[in-house]
């Protein structure tokens, strides 16, 4: 596939002529069969009429030119009554706004996508607010979600809000995967927050609790110790030690 920029100012070659025909100045799209209907050919020389080559005309479409069998592919718009009759509607992809069927608007189109064997377009890059709300850069919306062509409205279905596909040098996450992408990082942002609050409070309650024991732990030290006096049992009167008394007191001598 490639954008249908690409195609401007390429060169066609006649393959039997071996010569070169003409550049492309443009394609012509048929927005009801969501296709290139024509490529618009510019030719050397004054007051050429304004000359086209049916897409099905087109024998290849190479990376550097485009090749057709031979010269008289390229025909003027008199013969292509069809042709003439697209290009005086002047339906441009570029520049449309894209808008969903429910009202939603999801950005300014800017290029379509073309199949280069059958002309057939497969979707197209947009950018707005839409997508700048979600992600930077660019989005594909597949052609199968476009419903209307017109010339300043591109009509998708519903469905596209959740199929549009991120562009980022190529097709790559769908809107959805974008989606619960970013809902999964803000539940796990709000998650280790929580963790991180929690953490916090009771590193706090252990200072506090540390502090705490540290200030009783110094009062106590500060505090003189005063040992409670011991009781004192008293002594029985037996117990009580007899005052020293001469023996001669005790053991009076026999008066014979």
């Amino acid at each position: 596939m490639r954008k249908s920029k690409q195609f401007t100012s390429m060169p066609v070659i006649s393959l039997e002529e071996g010569q070169q025909i003409g550049i492309i100045k443009g394609l012509v799209i048929n927005p009801g069969l969501k296709r290139v209907a024509a490529l618009i050919i510019e030719q050397k020389g004054w007051f050429n009429d304004q000359k086209f080559i049916p897409y099905s005309n087109v024998h290849s479409v190479g990376e550097d030119v485009v090749t057709v069998k031979h010269g008289t592919m390229i025909q003027k718009g008199g013969n292509l009554p069809e042709i003439i009759s697209l290009t005086k509607n002047k339906v441009k992809v570029s520049g449309a706004r894209i808008v969903t069927e429910s009202g939603t608007l999801l950005g300014e189109a800017d290029d379509y996508y073309v199949n280069l064997a059958s002309g057939e377009m497969i979707g197209m890059e947009f950018s707005g607010s839409f997508i700048n709300g979600l992600f930077s850069g660019k989005a594909f919306l597949d052609i199968n979600h476009v419903l209307t062509i017109g010339k300043d409205m591109i009509v998708c279905s519903d469905q596209a809000l959740n199929e549009v596909v991120k562009l980022d040098g190529g097709l790559q996450e769908k809107l959805r995967g974008v989606k619960d992408s970013t809902n999964n990082l803000l539940e796990s942002t709000i998650q280790k927050t929580r963790e991180l609050s929690s953490n916090v409070n009771n590193s706090i309650t252990k200072i506090k609790r540390n502090k705490k024991q540290n200030e009783e732990n110094s009062s106590t030290v500060d505090k003189p110790t005063v040992k409670p006096k011991e009781p004192v049992e008293p002594v029985a009167p037996d117990d009580q030690e007899k005052p020293n008394r001469p023996a001669e007191l005790d053991n009076p001598p026999d008066k014979d």
